[in-house]
């Protein structure tokens, strides 16, 4: 059992590193569920495993957990990468080729909030596009409950705000 855990490690790190942006908890999770390779469980305590081992490398958005691969993560890839066979290499990049640029689509938006030291809450927005951000947002606000929802709202309702932003501007 151990090395079937190991080898999941493993495919995580593999994942990680075919990207070039973070990989939240439910895509990691979906690959592994979709092909029926383990269960939910499994995953999260691998995943658990390589943070503490500081193969990975966390990042908390509100409701939203996203991993990043560390240096330490690739040297140990590169030590164990074949011990993925080439149908879970092929398993891989299927699930990239159909997912990735909704992938990469989902993880673009960032919506977080954070006490002020004046009191009230910061609320920081951002959409990043390709190589730059394309919107950059801080707003401040009264209370923990208003910056939830526009955070929450983000995610929703981007388009719109960016839209609506940039036509008042050029305007």
């Amino acid at each position: 059992m151990a090395e079937i855990n190991i080898i999941y490690k493993i495919m995580i790190l593999k994942l990680l590193s075919k990207v070039d942006f973070p990989l939240t908890t439910t895509q990691i999770t979906d690959f592994f569920l979709e092909k029926e390779y383990t269960d939910y469980f499994t995953i999260q305590q691998a995943l658990f495993d390589l943070t503490e081992t500081q193969m990975i490398v966390i990042n908390n958005d509100l409701n939203i957990t996203e991993y990043s691969l560390t240096e330490n993560g690739e040297r140990t890839l590169q030590l164990f990468a074949e011990k993925i066979s080439p149908a879970m290499e092929k398993d891989m990049n299927l699930y990239f080729s159909m997912n990735k640029m909704q992938m990469k689509a989902e993880n673009s938006l960032n919506a977080q909030y954070y006490s002020a030291s004046g009191g009230g809450f910061l609320v920081h927005l951002k959409m990043s596009g390709e190589k730059n951000d394309l919107i950059d947002l801080t707003f401040s606000v009264g209370s923990e409950d208003l910056a939830k929802t526009i955070c929450v709202n983000w995610k929703c309702h981007y388009e719109d705000v960016y839209e609506a932003l940039f036509n008042t501007l050029v305007q």
